[in-house]
C-alpha cells in the first residue's frame, strides 16, 4: 500500500505521541500511592513550561514573539484539557477502573465529530467504520481485565466519566484548530504556562515530599511531555482530526505492553485482540486517508 508523506510522518508522529503519554499517564503507577495526582500533574506541567519557556527565550531572546492573537483559545483548551484530566482521574473512586478507562475512550469520538461539523472535515463511511474499529479494539482492552458484563456503577462516576471525556475531547479539538494557527512552540508555552497556573493551588494543598527514583522520573516527566505535546501538534499540522485522533488509541495497547513488561501484569487473549482491531483499524485509516489525499479530496 502506497502513503504519501504528510500520511505517513502524521501516523509517526501520532504513534510517538501515545507511546510517550502512555508513559506519562503511568507515572502514578510508577511513583505509587504517596504522591497525589494533581501533584504528578502540576510536576508534569511545571517541568514543561520550565523547558518550553527557556527553549523560548534562547530562540527569540523574549516571550513577545509567540505572543497569540487568540490567548482565549489556549484558555479554553488548557480549562477543558486540566478539568478533562482530573475528572477522569477522579472517576475510578465511585465506578470500577476499567469502566472508567472504556467511558473516557469517547473522547476521541468526540472530537472527530467536532471536527467533521465544525472544521468541515471530509470523510466518508470508511473512514468512520476504521475510527470505530480503533474504538472498539482500545475499550476491548480496556475492558478485559472487568469482561464484558454491563457496567453497574453509580451515576456520580458515570457522570465523572463521561464528562472528563467530553472536556478531554473539546481540548483535543483546540488543538487541531491550534495547530492550524500558530507554532508547536508558542501553543506548548501557553498550554504549559496556563496548566501551572491552574494546578499550582490545588498541588500546594496536597504536598508530599518526593526523593529519590521517584522524585529523578518526576523531574523528567515535564521534558517527557513535552516530546508528547510536539508529536501530537506536528500529527494533527500533518493530517485532518479525523485521521490523527484515532491513531492516538495505540495508547491502549501500549498500556497494555506496558502493564506486562514492567508491572508484570497479565497479557491475555482480549488484551492481544484488542491491540489487533487497533493495528487493522489504525492501517485502513491511513490507507484511506493517502488515498483520499492522493485523489486530491483532502
Amino acid at each position: 500500500m502506497h502513503l504519501d508523506r504528510s500520511t505517513l510522518a502524521a501516523v509517526g508522529w501520532a504513534l510517538c505521541a501515545a507511546f510517550i503519554f502512555t508513559l506519562v499517564f503511568a507515572s502514578a503507577k510508577i511513583v505509587g500511592r504517596a504522591v497525589d495526582p494533581i501533584q504528578i500533574v502540576f510536576m508534569r506541567y511545571c517541568g514543561a513550561a520550565i523547558v518550553v519557556a527557556a527553549i523560548v527565550l534562547v530562540r527569540h531572546g523574549g516571550f513577545l514573539p509567540v505572543k497569540s492573537p487568540q490567548p482565549r483559545i489556549h484558555l479554553i483548551r488548557v480549562a477543558t484539557g486540566v478539568f478533562g484530566e482530573l475528572c477522569i482521574i477522579s472517576a475510578p473512586l465511585f465506578i470500577a477502573y476499567e469502566d472508567a478507562t472504556a467511558i473516557s475512550l469517547t473522547d476521541g469520538v468526540i472530537t472527530m465529530i467536532l471536527a467533521a461539523v465544525l472544521l468541515k472535515e471530509k470523510a466518508g463511511p470508511v473512514h468512520w467504520v476504521a475510527a470505530m474499529t480503533c474504538l472498539a479494539g482500545a475499550m476491548v482492552i480496556a475492558r478485559a481485565d472487568a469482561g464484558f458484563g454491563a457496567l453497574d456503577a453509580p451515576l456520580f462516576g458515570l457522570g465523572f466519566a463521561l464528562f472528563g471525556a467530553m472536556l478531554s475531547g473539546v481540548e483535543t479539538f483546540y488543538i487541531k484548530l491550534l495547530s492550524g494557527l500558530e507554532t508547536p512552540l508558542g501553543i506548548m508555552l501557553y498550554a504549559n504556562g496556563l496548566a501551572v497556573a491552574m494546578t499550582l493551588v490545588p498541588a500546594l494543598m496536597v504536598w508530599q515530599p518526593v526523593s529519590g527514583g521517584d522524585l529523578v522520573w518526576l523531574v523528567m516527566l515535564g521534558p517527557v511531555a513535552l516530546i508528547g505535546q510536539f508529536s501530537w501538534i506536528r500529527a494533527f499540522q500533518c493530517a485532518d482530526a479525523l485521521f490523527v485522533v484515532p491513531i492516538g488509541y495505540a495508547s491502549i495497547p501500549f498500556a497494555a505492553v506496558l502493564g506486562a513488561v514492567a508491572f508484570r501484569q497479565d497479557l491475555g487473549v482480549m488484551e492481544i485482540a484488542g491491540a489487533a482491531l487497533v493495528v487493522v483499524g489504525g492501517a485502513l485509516l491511513a490507507y484511506v486517508t493517502s488515498r483520499s489525499a492522493q485523489a486530491g479530496v483532502q
